[in-house]
C-alpha cells in the first residue's frame, strides 16, 4: 500500500482540473465541497501552511453545521490523519449534498481559518459570525455583501469613519494603512486562497436563475470609484490583486444554482475574461 504521504497530483483526481495562468494557479471542479479534497491534498503534500483564510465569492453562505456523524468522523481524522480514500469518502457521503456545510467542516478539520464572503444574497449571517470549533478555537465568517459595494463610498473597505466597527475585519483580512498616504491596501500576513462559486454572479429573473447579463456585471466590475481611502480603482482591479496574492484560486461550477450548465459556463467565461485574460479557455 502506498504511503499517504506520497505526493498526490490533483490533476489526476476525478472531477478536478488544474490550470496554470500568469496570475494564479486555478483548480476547477463542479461541487463546492470538493474544495476540502483540494485543501487536504495540499496539506498531505506539505504545499501550504494550514489553516488558510478563504476570500469567497458565493451566492450562499455555506455555513451550515456538520451533522453529528460528520463531526464524529472529523474527530477521528483529527486524531489520526486518514488516507486520501477515506477522506474522499467522507466528503462525498457524509457532508451534505447541498454543499452548504463545508466551511465549518473545514474549520473543524483545521484546514480553514477565517472566511470573507462576497456577493451572497442567500446568507443567514449578519456582518460576522464567530464559530467555536471543538479543537482549533474561534473562527470567523464575514458577510461583506457585493464586492463593488464593499470598496465604494461607505463600504466595508472604504469607510474609515467606522474604524471601531470594522477594525477587527481589517486586521483579519489584511487591510493595511500606508502611513505616508493614509490609504489602505490588501497586504495579508495569513496565507489565503480565493474561491469562486460561479453562482456569485447569477441572479433571479421571474423566478428563474440566470447569469447576470454581461453588460451589467462588467459595468459593476470596471466602473471606477474615487480612491478616497484605498488604492483600488474598481472591483476588477481589487479582485485581480486578491487573486495575484493568493496561494491559488479555486472555481466550482455548481451549475444547479446558476440556472443550469449553460448559465454556469457563461459565468465561467465572465470570470475568465475579467480576471484571467482568457487563460482558462
Amino acid at each position: 500500500m502506498k504511503s499517504i504521504f506520497q505526493k498526490i497530483y490533483l490533476s489526476h483526481r476525478t472531477n478536478i482540473n488544474t490550470k496554470i495562468t500568469n496570475i494564479s494557479d486555478v483548480v476547477i471542479y463542479e461541487d463546492h465541497r470538493t474544495i476540502l479534497n483540494v485543501l487536504f491534498v495540499k496539506k498531505l503534500n506539505n504545499e501550504l501552511e494550514f489553516p488558510v483564510n478563504i476570500v469567497l465569492f458565493d451566492n450562499h453562505d455555506d455555513g451550515c453545521y456538520p451533522s453529528e456523524q460528520a463531526q464524529e468522523t472529523i474527530n477521528k481524522f483529527n486524531k489520526k490523519i486518514p488516507s486520501i480514500e477515506k477522506f474522499w469518502t467522507f466528503v462525498e457521503f457524509e457532508l451534505r449534498g447541498l454543499d452548504d456545510d463545508w466551511i465549518k467542516a473545514g474549520m473543524e478539520l483545521g484546514l480553514i481559518n477565517n472566511v470573507f464572503l462576497f456577493n451572497a444574497t442567500q446568507s443567514n449571517f449578519g456582518f460576522v459570525e464567530k464559530y467555536k470549533t471543538k479543537k482549533f478555537g474561534i473562527k470567523k465568517i464575514y458577510d461583506l455583501e457585493n464586492v463593488w459595494d464593499s470598496i465604494s463610498n461607505r463600504g466595508y473597505f472604504n469607510d474609515v469613519i467606522k474604524f471601531d466597527e470594522y477594525g477587527e475585519l481589517w486586521e483579519d483580512f489584511g487591510w493595511v494603512k500606508d502611513e505616508n498616504t493614509y490609504k489602505y491596501s490588501f497586504e495579508p500576513e495569513n496565507k489565503f486562497i480565493v474561491d469562486f462559486d460561479l453562482d456569485c454572479f447569477s441572479t433571479s429573473v421571474l423566478e428563474k436563475r440566470i447569469a447576470i447579463p454581461k453588460e451589467i456585471l462588467f459595468d459593476k466590475m470596471i466602473s471606477g470609484y474615487p480612491k478616497d481611502n484605498h488604492y483600488y480603482y474598481n472591483s476588477q482591479d481589487f479582485i485581480k490583486d486578491l487573486i495575484r496574492k493568493a496561494e491559488f484560486t479555486t472555481i466550482c461550477f455548481e451549475n444547479t444554482f446558476c440556472g443550469g450548465f449553460k448559465e454556469s459556463f457563461k459565468i465561467f467565461e465572465y470570470v475568465d475574461e475579467l480576471f484571467f485574460d482568457f487563460e482558462l479557455e
